[in-house]
């Protein structure tokens, strides 16, 4: 059974969210964090951070999504972080080389300084 995925929306000041990612990501839910992700780079915050600790899965249109934020991110001259990514997420994202592309960072508290 596929674990579901969620996303929880969470300020740590007026110039940052973080999401909280959790479960699996795959082609059937990227929508879930795509819509969230686009609402809060509309919200004219300067730094985004996905909060990935509890992504237990993510396929090659989670990455796309990864790739499709950032560069969404840097129009609007916002900052994308990523953080805490754990095997096999952090596998998958080294594999494909997106670690040279991606703002990875090894703590949440890390990404918000």
């Amino acid at each position: 059974m596929t674990e579901q995925l969620t996303v929880t929306v969470g300020k740590a000041n007026g110039r940052d969210t973080v999401l909280t990612v959790s479960g699996e990501l795959d082609r059937d839910v990227t929508h879930v964090l795509e819509e969230a992700g686009e609402a809060a780079l509309a919200s004219g915050v300067e730094r985004l951070v996905l909060d990935l600790r509890g992504l237990t899965f993510c396929d090659s249109s989670g990455l796309r999504i990864f790739v499709q934020l950032h560069r969404l991110a840097e129009d609007r001259g916002i900052s994308l972080r990523l953080a805490e990514l754990h095997p096999p997420v952090s596998t998958v994202v080294e594999v494909v080389n997106l670690d040279r592309m991606l703002a990875l960072y090894p703590t949440v508290e890390a990404a918000l300084a």
